[in-house]
């Protein structure tokens, strides 16, 4: 009886005006545009599109799950955690999933974004795997996407004969077309495969470098839950361990508005089917349960990857390579020069125990080329790695103290170079969170596939204390804010000599039932950069910095529409420049109509900035799968106008068509991507099929 007036009560609270119904793509949308609002580059989108739609299909049951499957739900922060399994363990199972509502730190808003993802029904139970069965009940999906840009770029324009010898690098080998095909296979996330193929803007399709297709390819076959195997890989994977110091190559977060993710939870291995074309093993890896609590896992890999070549031999073997180019672009001469020459082979292992009240664990890689990486010897990078081989190893921990977990890990590569990190989160009040990291990492230490928390492009050659707070002052109110302060005792690329920063972070959300929420936002980062030459005589650095404001507004209008409004403005500093202003204002109209297969998205934005250092970023919506986070600068307007049509249960159709003008402008673009008119629009076609 308790459990079916709750529901009806609060499914009463929660039915918006006209009987909303919410779409779970559009809250994915909404999470993912989060995560891009402060974490602009360092995360790999379509990991976390492929862990929303795997939570879409297989979510978490909020009365069995423990600490660590509730970190699947990595848009939920400390806070909320704790006061989860604080509910659960003093009023026990979840009557229903509304119930949230009453737990402390979950706002209207929060809970109508996690909804698709959770249940509190019993989870599946595991069952021995039969060939068959997967078969005949597995889930399948095929993504096939094309795009263009519409107006012709330079790198596309009629050259003779003549004038491709006398410059083979001024023109695109390909079409402007990129097209990408897609497939994934799953049973009841037992039995994951699959595969990406992809040809970029530029690059050969069916001919030249590429006669038998696309220019690049990955697949993955990946078994979990077969008695004492936990997990079996076979083909592309990531890894994942510890707090990423050793090995990180999987999903993962830096700096953002969830201002208490610092923590991050392992994930071991995981198969691969990203168009990153880089940050993957290629090969095959094991997890073992040896134990009550106890893992091993053990992965290899050897693949090719892209460099430039500094020195051969007499026959023409490399002998020295002088950088690794990871750009993935293939689409020139020059560029097709350095494809999967430097062969990469990589083995490791990972011992873990987890307990009820602690974790502790050591990870280990081993790296070899088969060639030598010497880049050209400059102030800046001298401490960088060069060789052939690196060994890194590394002990990661984390224990319960009452209400604060303290986590961290250290680890050391070939070098001698040294990693630190070591951080603490708490739940002192229902209302109240904090997070605190200390990392401090060499400038030698070496580890190509880390992900530590920092500021720097690497873990390495940083020192830094962050601070993270969320408080929810009244039930529809939440402000988070953090403080990170760094500093770099080496140089760096864009910072010829030592120096130190400081970066502020405040946001407050309000949300006002499912149908309103908005937030206010203010960043700003200090950081000293070098002098431009010429300017200053004795001084390499002058100080630098950007401050960022914004106001976003999402409202129901009705049933079938939303409506989003956001203004930002941007303020770029430095010594020898006077400051540099920049300003978006944009509309975003979602439309659903009711007992119609069809949603529109439309933006129009205007925006002007006085330099490049002045961009905003704005995430906008687009296909399944594709992500468009362009950087509004100079003077004009951007808009774009994306349609989805359902055709049936087992097919969707999406059309999508972006528009940006600069008025005051004769050419768009650089390079051989440049345009000549102020205009450039492009549009894009996908077609998934399910069965």
């Amino acid at each position: 009886m308790r459990g079916l007036l709750i529901s009806l009560i609060l499914i009463l609270l929660f039915l918006p005006a006209g009987g909303q119904e919410q779409d779970p793509f559009r809250i994915i949308e909404e999470l993912i545009e989060e995560l891009a609002a402060v974490d602009e580059f360092d995360t790999d989108l379509e990991s976390v599109y492929d862990e929303l739609l795997n939570l879409l299909r297989y979510p978490v049951d909020l009365n069995s799950a423990g600490e660590e499957e509730l970190r699947r739900l990595f848009f939920i922060n400390e806070l909320q955690m704790a006061n989860l399994l604080r509910y659960r363990r003093e009023r026990g199972r979840l009557a229903s999933l509304f119930e949230l509502q009453y737990i402390e730190g979950f706002s209207y808003d929060e809970i109508r974004k996690i909804l698709p993802f959770v249940t509190v029904e019993e989870a599946m139970p595991v069952i021995s795997l039969s060939p068959s069965a997967a078969l005949r009940h597995g889930r399948h999906q095929l993504f096939v996407r094309a795009q263009q840009v519409l107006q012709q770029q330079r790198g596309y324009a009629p050259a003779t004969e003549e004038e491709l010898a006398a410059a083979p690098n001024s023109r695109y080998l390909g079409s402007p077309l990129k097209a990408y095909t897609r497939y994934r296979f799953n049973y009841r996330n037992q039995v994951q495969a699959g595969f990406v193929a992809e040809k970029d803007a530029g690059e050969e399709f069916l001919r030249g470098s590429n006669p038998y297709g696309f220019d690049y390819h990955t697949f993955h076959l990946q078994l979990n839950d077969l008695g004492r195997v936990k997990t079996i890989t076979l083909g592309d994977y990531q890894a994942s361990f510890g707090q990423g110091l050793v090995l990180w190559s999987g999903l993962a977060f830096g700096k953002s508005s969830n201002t208490l993710a610092i923590r991050k939870s392992p994930r071991g291995l995981q198969s691969y089917s990203s168009t990153d074309e880089n940050m993957f093993f290629r090969g095959g890896g094991i997890t073992l349960r040896l134990g009550e609590g106890a893992e091993g896992t053990l992965f290899a890999s050897r693949k090719k990857i892209d460099a430039s070549v500094s020195a051969i031999d007499e026959d023409g073997g490399i002998l020295e390579v002088s950088a690794l180019q990871n750009s993935g672009l293939h689409a020139t001469p020059s560029q097709m020069a350095g494809k999967n020459i430097l062969g990469e082979t990589i083995m490791g292992g990972n011992l873990n125990y987890n307990h009820r009240l602690f974790r502790v664990g050591a990870t280990v890689m081993g790296l070899e080329y088969d060639a030598v990486l010497n880049p050209p010897v400059r102030h800046y990078n001298q401490f960088d790695f060069r060789g052939s081989s690196n060994m890194t190893g590394g002990i990661d921990y984390q224990f319960s103290a009452g209400p604060v977990m303290f986590f961290g890990e250290g680890a050391m590569s070939s070098s001698g170079g040294k990693a630190f990190l070591a951080g603490a989160t708490s739940t002192p009040a229902p209302r109240l969170s904090l997070s605190l990291l200390y990392r401090r990492y060499d400038r030698n230490y070496h580890a190509y596939f880390s992900n530590g928390f920092r500021e720097n492009t690497r873990t390495a050659n940083e020192r830094g204390l962050y601070a993270g707070v969320v408080i929810h002052p009244y039930r529809r109110w939440k402000v988070s804010a953090y403080t990170d302060i760094f500093s770099f005792p080496w140089a760096r690329y864009t910072a010829h000599a030592p120096s130190s920063g400081v970066e502020y972070f405040v946001q407050a959300d309000f949300s006002h039932s499912r149908s309103l929420h908005m937030y206010w936002s203010f960043r700003h980062k200090f950081k000293p950069v070098n002098f431009p030459a010429g300017h200053h005589e004795t001084r390499v650095l002058e100080d630098a910095g950007i401050t960022r404001l914004r106001y976003h507004i999402g409202y129901f209008v009705s049933s079938t529409l939303e409506l989003r409004n956001r203004a930002e403005m941007s303020l770029y500093r430095r010594e020898s420049r006077s400051p540099e202003r920049g300003y978006l204002l944009y509309q975003d109209v979602l439309y659903r109509p009711a007992g119609i297969p069809l949603s529109f998205a439309f933006r129009y934005g205007l925006f002007s900035t006085d330099s490049y250092d002045a961009r905003i970023f704005a995430y906008e919506n687009d296909v399944l799968y594709a992500f468009s986070i362009p950087a509004y600068y100079d003077k004009g307007f951007r808009t774009y106008l994306m349609t989805r049509y359902s055709a049936g249960p087992r097919t969707d159709l999406w059309i999508r068509y972006a528009l940006t003008m600069l008025p005051e402008r004769e050419t768009i673009g650089t390079g051989l991507n440049e345009i000549n008119g102020n205009r450039r629009s492009e549009l894009k076609v996908q077609v998934r099929i399910r069965w």
